[in-house]
C-alpha cells in the first residue's frame, strides 16, 4: 500500500490528531524526537537530531548508561566544535535540547517520531516496539536502527505497521553521513519520504531501501568485502595492516568520490568482466560465519573492548584513537560534502 508523499488530509495541511497525519508530507513537521537506547549509537543519534533543532528525549533502561550520556554527548560536541563545523553556542543549545528520561512512557509521550537504538536482538527490539505501541502516540512514526533484522518482524507488536520503518545509522552516527531508510512490506511511501526529509534536514545522506533484504545495502556490501579480507588473512596472503592499507589507499580511497557503479563505468565494464572471469572462482564462497572471527571469539577477544581482536590494543590509548578517528572523519566529511555536489548521470540500468 502506498500514498503519494504530497497528499494532504481533506486538502488542508494536517494537524496532530488528524487520522494518520504521518502520511502527509510538509503539513506537520516532525519536531519532538524520542531515542530509546543511549549507548554507542543512541547518544550520537540523539545528538544529530538535537543539532538539527529538535527537542530530543533520551531513554535507557540502564541507569549508568543514561547518566553517562550527557558527558559522552558533550565530548562528541567538543570534537565537532573543534573542527569549526558548529559554534560553541549551537553546541550548548543542542545539549540543552536533549533531556534524559528513566521511564519510557515519559520519554515517548506526545512525540512525533520515536526511534530505537537498543541491542541487536530481535526479542529485545520487539519488546521495545510493544512498549512504543502502548505508550507512544498512535500517530507517531516509529523507526528501528536494526543492522539487518526484518522490519516486518520488528513491527509485529505494532497495530499499524504502515508507520514503521528502519533508519539504519553507521557508527559513529553523528559523523558518518549515510542513514539507510528501510521500508517494510507495509511501510507507507509517504512515511519513508517524511523520514528521508527529516534526515536530509539533519544534514544526513539518506538512501531509501525499497526491499527489506537482510543486511540492507551497506552491510551486505561491507560483509562481502570483510569476508574476503578475513579469507586473505587466514591464507597468509598479507598482514592485517597491509590488507587495511590496500583498502584505505586503493579502492577505499576512491569510494567516497565515485562509489561502485560510477567507477565501473569510467574504468570500463569490459575490463571488469575480464577480471571477474579470472577472479570469481578463487573468491571465498563460504556461507558460515567467518572462522577467523569465531576463533578469536572462542579465545574471548572481541576487539578494543577486550584489548585484542585482529590487532593488539592492550597498550593503546583508546580515547586518543577515537579522538584521532573522529577528527579524521570530520575532515573527510568536509571533502565528502564537496564531492556530493558532483552531478551524477541518470541511471540506465535500474530495476527498482
Amino acid at each position: 500500500m502506498s500514498t503519494d508523499a504530497t497528499t494532504e488530509i481533506d486538502d488542508e495541511p494536517a494537524t496532530r490528531g488528524d487520522a494518520r497525519w504521518y502520511l502527509t508530507d510538509g503539513g506537520v513537521p516532525i519536531e519532538t524526537v524520542a531515542v530509546v537506547g543511549a549507548g554507542r549509537m543512541g547518544h550520537g543519534i540523539a545528538l544529530t537530531y538535537a543539532l538539527a533543532g529538535h527537542d530530543v528525549r533520551l531513554f535507557d533502561v540502564d541507569e549508568r548508561v543514561l547518566e553517562s550520556a550527557p558527558e559522552r554527548i558533550a565530548a562528541a560536541l567538543d570534537t565537532i566544535v573543534g573542527s569549526g563545523r558548529v559554534s560553541e553556542e549551537a553546541a550548548s543549545a543542542a545539549l540543552d535540547r536533549i533531556s534524559p528520561h528513566d521511564a519510557l512512557a515519559d520519554a515517548v509521550a506526545d512525540v512525533d517520531f520515536a526511534t530505537e537504538a537498543v541491542a541487536e536482538d530481535l526479542e529485545i527490539k520487539q519488546t521495545v516496539f510493544g512498549d512504543l505501541e502502548e505508550h507512544a502516540p498512535a500517530d507517531a512514526v516509529l523507526a528501528t536502527n536494526t543492522s539487518g533484522f526484518s522490519i516486518d518482524d520488528i513491527a509485529e507488536p505494532v497495530a499499524d505497521p504502515a508507520r514503521v520503518l528502519g533508519t539504519h545509522w553507521f557508527n559513529p552516527p553523528h559523523l558518518v553521513p549515510l542513514v539507510e531508510v528501510v521500508k517494510g512490506t507495509a511501510t507507507e511511501d509517504a512515511v519513508a519520504g517524511r523520514v528521508r526529509s527529516l534526515l536530509e534536514d539533519a544534514g544526513k545522506t539518506p538512501v531509501v531501501v525499497q526491499k527489506d533484504v537482510p543486511g540492507f545495502i551497506g552491510n551486505r556490501i561491507q560483509a562481502a568485502m570483510s569476508y574476503e579480507a578475513f579469507s586473505l588473512l587466514a591464507r597468509g596472503v598479507a598482514t592485517p595492516a597491509d590488507i587495511d592499507r590496500a583498502v584505505k589507499a586503493g579502492f577505499g580511497f576512491r569510494l567516497p568520490i565515485m562509489g561502485i557503479f560510477e567507477k565501473m563505468d569510467q574504468s570500463g565494464l569490459a575490463i571488469h568482466h575480464e577480471v571477474e572471469k579470472r577472479l570469481m572462482g578463487d573468491l571465498d564462497r563460504g556461507t558460515d560465519p567467518n572462522p577467523v572471527i569465531e576463533e578469536l571469539l572462542s579465545e574471548g577477544y572481541t576487539g578494543t573492548e577486550t584489548g585484542r581482536g585482529i590487532y593488539d590494543w592492550t597498550d593503546v590509548d583508546l580515547d586518543a584513537v577515537r579522538r584521532e578517528r573522529d577528527d579524521a572523519l570530520l575532515e573527510m566529511l568536509d571533502l565528502y560534502e564537496e564531492a556530493s555536489d558532483r552531478p551524477t548521470p541518470p541511471a540506465y540500468y535500474d530495476r527498482t
